[in-house]
């Protein structure tokens, strides 16, 4: 069963106007990570949100001390969201050094138990995985020394979290994330393991960022695109009424690969005003209808309440 909803939050859900510090961005993000695992989101786009807030000095020490822009936000909110649907053995080889770092308080957080992996993991032939290069290959010149040291392209070997690697029957690209059958070993796709799939056919959700108003639609995870595209308000703290007009309600349809877009209106125009989008003069063109929740919620508050009214 692949999912077909599609989720789109602003990277300013955790920029220093929403969140203060690491502690408040990362559990933002657990939040929305557990909504979108409970109601089987396969896709979920970040929206890089234009910012021009200069940092304030201070003793305490937060994540925005890196200079962290818009799109440093984007960067960690795409890396939080995918570290809470990785397994904890893989999260060395997936990441980089330098953003593990800021998983020092994600890795406190319980794990999101209705994560395929995580139910009956101890009865099941299927293990989440990367491949590994078991060696690299080596050049010697006449003399014996080594001239050039050269990486596979491909392996037969996954990580799985065991003591041993496990030897997979054909080679496949290194440095790819891949489910296993571990009795049968080879690679499977995860909705053959565990009956869903996100987008691309990968496990759990699909992360991405638009770094363009337009790339939202333009670069879908599913070569099918989307059916229709459902605006909620949230992160607006200061209106008691709805900021857009004109827009349809939403009715429930059946066979519809859904956009839910959460966010502050404000946030959208400020995304769509840096591009110029042939024959679409405002950002409500892009929307089919509306979804209607209760106004001055939180980001993650408003995706959970929109996805369960869905």
């Amino acid at each position: 069963m692949t999912s077909s909803i599609t989720l789109c939050i602003p990277s300013s859900c955790i920029s220093r106007r929403s969140c203060k510090n690491l502690e408040q961005a990362t559990f933002t993000a657990y939040q929305i990570a557990r909504a979108a695992c409970t109601y089987n989101v396969g896709e979920i786009v970040i929206l890089d949100v234009p910012e021009n807030i200069e940092p304030e000095e201070s003793k305490k020490i937060t994540f925005e001390e890196k200079s962290t822009t818009a799109s440093d936000s984007s960067r960690l909110l795409a890396a939080l969201l995918q570290f809470f649907t990785t397994p904890s053995y893989l999260v060395k080889t997936m990441f980089q050094e330098s953003v593990t770092e800021y998983f020092k308080i994600a890795k406190k957080l319980p794990k999101i138990p209705n994560l395929p992996y995580m139910q009956n993991e101890a009865a099941s032939c299927f293990r989440e995985g990367i491949s590994i290069p078991r060696k690299s290959i080596v050049k010697k010149n006449a003399e014996g020394k080594v001239v050039k040291k050269k990486k596979p392209a491909t392996t037969k070997y996954v990580q799985t979290g065991e003591r041993e690697m496990l030897e997979l029957e054909k080679e496949i690209p290194i440095n790819t994330r891949v489910t296993v059958n571990t009795k049968t070993k080879r690679v499977v796709s995860p909705d053959e393991a565990y009956g869903k799939a996100g987008a691309l056919k990968t496990f759990g959700y699909h992360v991405r960022v638009a770094t363009k108003f337009s790339s939202l639609f333009t670069e879908p995870g599913y070569t099918e695109g989307y059916d229709r595209c459902i605006y909620a308000s949230s992160g607006d703290y200061f209106s008691n009424e709805q900021p857009v007009t004109g827009l349809p309600s939403y009715k429930k349809e059946t066979d519809k690969r859904l956009l839910l877009v959460v966010a502050k209106w404000n946030d959208i125009q400020k995304a769509f005003k840096f591009e110029t989008i042939e024959g679409v003069t405002e950002a409500t063109q892009m929307m089919d209808c509306i979804l209607e929740i209760p106004l001055g919620t939180r980001i993650e508050d408003g995706v959970l309440i929109s996805l369960a009214k869905l």
